[in-house]
């Protein structure tokens, strides 16, 4: 079951299962050679079943690993059992998904279900690449369903929106409403810092950022054509395609494939950014939209709405409450970069 193109991917056990079933069998061995040694007649006959019921839970565990995956081909599914049973089915069989990830109350689950209710497949959120998975059900329109109260990344990709790029303007001001609340509420319950915040977009190209760096280098930063401009480019493309009999597949508006807008927020104080004292500036963000290659029927890359991006920053300006009277700041005169936009 060797992957051997993009397109192909096994879910299968973390290779750490495979160190569960040795502590196990290590541990049915230690006891009853610890049983041989110092046997006492007191001691009942039942040990030695739950030495070997010890034993056969390694085997279970053994063989979950080596034999329970789903390999995924194009549309189509290979499952086989921990008996190593091999079914196979298509996508369009597919007609629900139940997940659930919170492995300290013992629900770790994946479930696939055909259009009648019968389980095609059983596996776990925990498991190597079952998050590729939920993208691809995701990405093709399969709903999932997840159990309520449950922790983990099964519902923050289940909240992962597809848009249009014409779509793009109006999702954006209605984010930016809700940051604005966000903000709002926040310097409502922080008056006495008398801290200003400055938030809006900021776009990038995703390929050219470095990672852990707030203040971003200027080719990272993608700015979109204002209307005019497009409107201009537009025409231009128009003619040229006229001449050579041929339509551009591209739309002048179209997005890297490495696009990625976050919601950035900054603290100020009289007009000037506040600053620790080596230089960082106090900025909160969070990833709002951004394109990812799809597995879906559509091939490339489409565009995305992080909806969890509300959570995120909520969590962090709960943070910054705490943090900000705790400690000393300086405040700088310089400008940011590069502009934060109120829509896109």
């Amino acid at each position: 079951m060797k992957e051997q193109n993009p397109n192909r991917f096994t879910v299968k056990q973390n290779p750490a299962a495979y160190g569960v079933a040795v502590f196990i069998f290590a541990s049915a061995v230690a006891i009853f050679i610890l049983e041989m040694r110092y046997h006492i007649k007191e001691i009942p006959a039942w040990i030695y079943f739950v030495i070997g019921g010890i034993f056969l839970l390694g085997i279970y565990v053994w063989a979950e690993a080596c034999n329970r995956r789903l390999v995924v081909e194009e549309d189509t599914f290979y499952y086989r059992s921990v008996l190593g049973k091999m079914v196979s089915f298509s996508k369009e069989e597919i007609g629900v998904g139940k997940a659930a990830y919170h492995a300290s109350k013992g629900r770790d689950y994946l479930r696939l279900y055909d259009k009648g209710g019968k389980t095609l497949c059983r596996l776990e959120c925990s498991m190597k690449n079952a998050p590729r998975l939920i993208w691809y059900l995701h990405d093709n329109g399969v709903p999932i369903g997840l159990e309520a109260g449950a922790e983990g990344y099964a519902g923050d990709i289940i909240r992962q929106h597809y848009l249009t790029e014409d779509m793009l303007p109006e999702q954006s001001r209605q984010v930016f409403a809700q940051m604005q609340e966000l903000a709002e509420k926040w310097q409502e319950r922080n008056r006495e810092l008398g801290a200003e915040l400055e938030y809006g977009f900021a776009c990038y190209y995703s390929e050219k950022m470095k990672e852990k760096v707030q203040g971003q280098p200027g080719e990272s930063h993608f700015v979109k054509e204002t209307a005019k401009e497009a409107e201009k480019k537009e025409e231009k493309e128009a003619e040229e395609a006229e001449k050579k009999e041929e339509k551009t597949e591209k739309d002048s508006h179209s997005l890297p494939d490495d696009y990625l807008c976050r919601m950035e927020l900054y603290v100020k104080k009289d007009g000037c950014l506040v600053q620790d004292r080596r230089g960082r500036r106090l900025m909160l963000e969070a990833v709002v939209f951004y394109k990812r290659k799809s597995d879906g029927q559509e091939a490339g890359y489409r565009l995305y709405h992080n909806s969890v991006w509300t959570e995120e920053m909520g969590e962090a300006m709960e943070r910054l409450e705490s943090y900000l009277p705790r400690h000393r700041f300086v405040l700088a005169q310089e400008p940011l970069e590069y502009p934060l936009e109120k829509s896109l």
